[in-house]
């Protein structure tokens, strides 16, 4: 494997007190070390060449790139500092010995050319390719794919130098806020580029497959040495391994979009589905109950996208999907797994916690095992963050459980208005408590709310009962209605509800 002047001074450096002249390329293109032969005038091309200083002739004909390791100082030296790059040994050194250092240096990185290569032909992974990739870069290395989450990891450290917890297969949300600024903007590119992570520097090539659409990323994390000049090309043909590995296996680096997904997704569009559709839904349908989720931004424009957050909450409930859907994130999953009485869930106080950090809104529909059906549980899902948006302010996840008679009492009235509803003299009782001292409104709901329980009801206005006989005759009189009638009740009891619910 050829290797650039910056790697090789690195290597050098644990063993010789080396010192760097010359503008050196970062370009993987030099070729093994060879020994300078006396008498030698010409220097080639990407080639690296040890010498001791008393053998070098005065005015040699150097090419472009090349690296001369040079044992002992001496001031003909400076013609080669100025032409070529120039790793300088000050002290005495076993010509030999360092000659055998060179070759070492290079026999790690042809080892693991080799290496990568042989994996490549028998069995491909990921996880092998950055395994064996440790001991070259000695550094924590994660694998992304295109919706963040993390398919492969050195098992060294990575944790801690990416900020994400051994349980989790994704980046914690600040250092994911970081990463996906920067990616932003260098989504579309090609070769290495650095990030700033806390605490230091990654290291991060994109991966792109055979038609150039971006599937990944791989990082490279930040330990107490700073990185290497030229180091970026290695990482870039560790990326190149990596794209080869995908192409042997496009499943390792594919997001979560399997079959029960695309049929959840076109059953959301009302698009019909293919025969194979059908036959997998039947095949899974009514095996368990269901809760819908639906979620929205709490702010129009939110820093976190919504593959990343769908791929946070696929790890936090075992077996379940979450895509966009117009604007929205659309989530399905087993009642046991949302459900925080489960010993699969993190609980919900991490859900809430995760919801509150996010900047977004969750609602849930009731429980179902018809997956036919998502459509309208999604819109109970819907309505329970309509209903709580409106009722708890302060809240952000509400249950449709919470608000169903609100859904019911809002769909009961159709595309009437309130007022069309009102029986006779029911607009005039409203006038009357407008500017009269008593509310006979309130007095009517709290008598029904009792079960017409004068004694529960005189209670709870603090009236004596005697009065409260009164003003339920008036109502009834001024009303026309009979209150011993359950269909007139309840109509009055849906009216008043939906009084209440137009006040808020």
């Amino acid at each position: 494997m050829k290797l650039n002047a910056y790697i090789v001074y690195e290597r050098l450096k644990k063993k010789y007190p080396v010192t760097l002249y010359g503008r050196a390329g970062k370009d993987l293109s030099l070729l093994t070390p060879e020994l300078y032969m006396d008498g030698t005038e010409n220097f080639y091309s990407n080639h690296v060449y040890l010498a001791t200083v008393e053998h070098l002739p005065h005015r040699p004909n150097i090419e472009r790139n090349v690296l001369l390791v040079c044992i002992g100082e001496n001031p003909r030296l400076n013609y080669y500092k100025e032409h070529a790059t120039v790793i300088l040994i000050k002290q005495k050194a076993n010509f030999f010995e360092v000659y055998k250092d060179l070759q070492k240096i290079y026999l790690i990185y042809h080892n693991w050319e080799s290496q990568l290569l042989d994996l490549l032909i028998k069995s491909p992974t990921i996880q092998g390719v950055i395994d064996y990739s440790y001991s070259i870069f000695e550094r924590p290395i994660m694998v992304l794919d295109n919706s963040y989450e993390i398919v492969a990891q050195t098992h060294q450290l990575a944790a801690e130098s990416f900020n994400f917890s051994n349980s989790q297969k994704y980046l914690a949300s600040e250092s994911f806020l970081i990463f996906s600024q920067e990616q932003d903007v260098y989504l579309d590119r090609h070769g290495a580029f650095t990030l700033k992570f806390d605490p230091g520097i990654t290291l991060c090539v994109n991966l792109f497959d055979s038609r150039d659409e971006y599937i990944g990323c791989l990082v490279i994390g930040y330990e107490e040495r700073p990185f290497i000049e030229g180091e970026e090309k290695l990482a870039e043909y560790l990326a190149d391994i990596i794209t080869k590995v995908v192409e042997y296996n496009p499943s390792f680096l594919m997001s979560k979009r399997n079959s029960l997904q695309q049929i959840i997704e076109d059953l959301m569009q009302e698009t019909p589905l293919n025969p194979n559709q059908k036959m997998y839904l039947n095949s899974v349908n009514f095996k368990e109950e269901y809760l819908c989720l639906s979620i929205h931004y709490l702010q129009r424009f939110s820093a976190l996208p919504v593959i990343y957050i769908c791929s946070v909450f696929e790890n936090m409930f075992a077996d379940s999907i979450f895509f966009g859907h117009n604007n929205t994130i659309i989530g399905l999953g087993p009642v046991l797994s949302i459900s925080d009485e489960s010993p699969k869930t993190q609980g919900k106080l991490e859900f809430i916690s995760y919801i509150d950090q996010m900047q977004i809104c969750v609602g849930l529909s009731n429980a179902f095992s018809d997956l036919n059906m998502i459509r309208i549980y999604y819109f109970q899902a819907e309505a329970a963050i309509e209903h709580g948006r409106l009722r708890e302010v302060e809240e952000y996840l509400f249950a449709f459980s919470d608000f169903a008679l609100e859904e019911m009492v809002a769909n009961s009235l159709g595309n009437f208005p309130l007022e069309t509803f009102y029986p006779n003299g029911f607009s005039k009782m409203l006038e009357h408590d407008k500017n009269g001292g008593i509310s006979y409104v309130d007095t009517l709901r709290v008598f029904l709310e009792s079960n017409m329980s004068y004694s529960e009801a005189s209670r709870q206005l603090f009236i004596h009962r005697s009065t409260l006989l009164d003003r339920i005759s008036r109502i009834q009189k001024d009303l026309t209605v009979d209150l011993d009638d359950p269909d007139q009740r309840l109509q009055l009891q849906i009216l008043l509800k939906a009084l209440q619910l137009t006040k808020k």
